[in-house]
């Protein structure tokens, strides 16, 4: 009986995620549409757009500023590269500067 019930609740997820991701994606293209023909026209003088036109805009823009990822960091390939790559520019920019408040304290001494 256990089993059942966990085979159950794995069907259960599956359904609501299939049914929910879609909804949430196209409710969100929604609102940047609602948003987009109710702020810029009146701001900026820009024309209103269409659904479909909100719908690619939030697309490219995920693609632009979030590199495609549509999960948060852990759920992306390449996570701890950019962790790695993150860690060493920082140690490099911390040498950078302590080698430029070294050369200032030489510089005051003098």
């Amino acid at each position: 009986m256990h089993g059942s019930d966990e085979f159950r609740h794995k069907i259960g997820k599956f359904f609501l995620i299939i049914f929910f991701m879609p909804l949430f994606f196209f409710g969100l293209a929604y609102a940047v549409w609602q948003l987009w023909n109710w702020l810029l026209p009146d701001i900026f003088g820009i024309k209103q757009i269409s659904y479909w036109q909100a719908l690619g805009l939030f697309v490219l823009s995920h693609i632009l500023f979030k590199g495609g990822h549509w999960f948060g960091p852990g759920h992306h390939h390449g996570h701890r590269e950019r962790a790695h790559w993150k860690r060493r520019m920082k140690e490099k920019m911390r040498h950078k500067l302590q080698q430029k408040l070294d050369q200032i304290d030489r510089e005051l001494r003098e």
